[in-house]
């Protein structure tokens, strides 16, 4: 790469020996030197290392904190910075919207990402928030394969790196979901690698990076971490008193991972696969998917060279597994405190590779989670807590019913995307009735209905009718043409959930504290290490990083630098 230009010196005056000059009406001034400082965005890191750990509740932390080794976690908070109260300021708190809003700092509404799956109203269709049916799959196949930033609206921090250093930065992104690996990485980003979720256990990227598989990433495919991690058993990696989990580890809250009869560990993972006929969500489930991203962000440090000249470089790396496992079995299950003490044993397996390929204070790393999680309503029903589920079927029937009362028979809703509901706007227009009040009707629907919290129609939150902060955290997620036309909100502790479906596992995508509270710690090169309890928005995380950097803000970046992070 080329000689950087020089950047300018700045020149301090300190009070010190010198010339005297005198000022007209006042005494002789204080005798001052010239002293020659250089800016931090001089000497930026050399790799900055993103982690985002899937559906990591802030707790997770403390609850654990005994049972982490020195190398990880507590690495990470002991010589770095832990902001102990960082919240995402909206209220569609799921796995997209997270990475987004972590690296274009800002949030839905601005970035175009407000769902995993968002509805788009001219198409008429569901579509994945990374889908792009324009490029095709490079390294293999099948659903997973036909990815790309396309839906994003805003630029993110590797955007923004890209720009400042004339395109000589490397960006990447990997991750077992496509969406953790794509939208930290932006538009103009070099490269992003995910699970392609097939049989040959391929990871790849698209056709909207490259047109083929750098070598080491073929390497890295020939490696055969997939299967290897399919064979042999998940045992508890401490003796069953150690662990924070008060409940049996078979009990009526978790559902069994695939190709097993019971949420219980021992699993012969093997067998697991055989039975559910080799159907890859087992690994995606257990700590081998920890391994494997751990393995692929290490390949790509090795493989891009990341860290090894004078110009800064980015890496996102996303741990899926968490959340992959936590929908199943809830945040209480042994097996998740498990897949944690092994994300740590992976963070010191981490940071001790990039000491010694990047150097110790040489790199920057912060690390954050892009969702929390609640506890399994059932669970805490049954300890009187004030928690349950809403039917989402009878939910959509009453607010049908109203609006055939009200405005005569036709197909009013015509979909539910998680707490948003999609009116038929083509009926709306035959009827010659205004959306508005279409909108207020059903939204008085839905707030009748037992568990629900608040219902906003969607026209009154974009004109500014905000009658509570969660409903302005709900206008943080919207954007119009991939909204729904009624917002709800249920009450805390309470999920949607289908007639009949067993009442285990969790969910998020809530304003509630339990889906907004996250971790969030800074480490390394140019960070100060101690304690913030001030609230933090997660939108917070880009701007910070780019002070380091000295790169451009991303370009809807409504986060503010957070200094007591920043070293002086």
């Amino acid at each position: 790469m080329t000689t950087r230009l020089l950047l300018p010196l700045l020149l301090l005056t300190l009070p010190g020996a010198g010339t005297h000059a005198q000022t007209k009406g006042l005494p002789d001034a204080v005798p001052r030197v010239a002293v020659v400082r250089s800016p931090a965005w001089a000497s930026p890191p050399k790799l900055v290392v993103g982690i985002v750990v899937d559906q990591m509740r802030a707790d997770h932390l403390l609850r654990f904190w005994d049972n982490f080794g020195e190398g990880g976690f507590k690495r990470l908070v002991g010589q770095g910075a832990c902001l102990r109260d960082a919240h995402y300021p909206y209220a569609q708190t799921n796995t997209g919207p997270g990475h987004a809003s972590i690296y274009t700092g800002t949030t839905p509404s601005d970035h175009g990402i407000v769902a995993n799956d968002m509805y788009f109203r001219a198409r008429k269709a569901l579509v994945n928030c990374v889908q792009d049916d324009a490029v095709t799959g490079v390294g293999g196949g099948g659903p997973r394969s036909r990815r790309s930033p396309v839906n994003l609206y805003a630029s993110t921090l590797a955007d923004e790196l890209e720009r400042r250093t004339e395109g000589r930065s490397r960006t990447i992104g990997v991750a077992m979901k496509d969406r953790g690996a794509i939208l930290p990485i932006g538009r103009t980003g070099d490269a992003a690698y995910w699970f392609f979720g097939q049989a040959d256990g391929a990871f790849g990227t698209s056709t909207w990076y490259m047109d083929s598989l750098p070598q080491w990433m073929r390497d890295f495919n020939a490696r055969g971490l997939v299967q290897e991690h399919l064979r042999g058993t998940w045992a508890p990696l401490l003796p069953r008193a150690r662990y924070h989990s008060a409940l049996p580890d078979d009990n009526p809250y978790e559902q069994p991972l695939p190709g097993t009869t019971t949420p219980t560990l021992p699993v012969d993972l093997a067998r697991a696969f055989a039975n559910s006929n080799g159907d890859m969500e087992v690994l995606l489930r257990t700590p081998g998917s920890l391994a494997i991203t751990t393995a692929l962000a290490l390949a790509a440090v090795e493989g891009e060279g990341l860290g090894q000249d004078a110009v800064p470089d980015l890496l996102a790396v996303s741990y899926s597994a968490t959340d992959e496992l936590g929908h199943e079995m809830g945040v209480r299950a042994l097996e998740l405190e498990d897949m944690y003490l092994r994300l740590d044993r992976e963070l010191e397996r981490l940071l001790q590779e990039l000491d010694r390929r990047v150097g110790v204070g040489a790199y920057t790393l912060f690390l954050t989670a892009d969702h929390a999680a609640v506890d399994v309503p059932a669970f805490l029903a049954d300890r009187r807590a004030s928690a349950g589920y809403v039917d989402a079927g009878a939910l959509v029937d009453s607010v049908q019913a109203r609006l055939t009362e009200r405005y005569g028979p036709g197909r009013w809703v015509l979909r539910r995307v998680k707490e948003q509901l999609f009116l038929n706007d083509s009926l709306i227009q035959a009827r010659g009735l205004e959306p508005m009040k279409v909108q207020r009707t059903a939204a008085d629907a839905v707030r009748l209905f037992p568990g629900v919290a608040e219902a906003h129609a969607t026209a009154d939150l974009l004109r500014g009718s905000l009658p509570s902060e969660r409903a302005a955290m709900v206008l943080r997620g919207l954007m119009p043409e991939r909204s729904g036309d009624v917002c709800i909100v249920l009450r805390p502790g309470h999920l949607l959930s289908r007639g009949g479906a067993p009442q285990r596992g969790t969910d998020h995508g809530t304003p509630w504290t339990y889906d907004t509270h996250v971790p969030l710690l800074f480490f390394g090169k140019g960070i100060r290490p101690g304690e913030v309890l001030r609230r933090v928005p997660i939108t917070d995380i880009a701007p910070t990083i780019a002070m380091l950097l000295g790169t451009a803000l991303p370009d809807a970046c409504s986060g503010q630098p957070v200094p007591e992070v920043l070293a002086p």
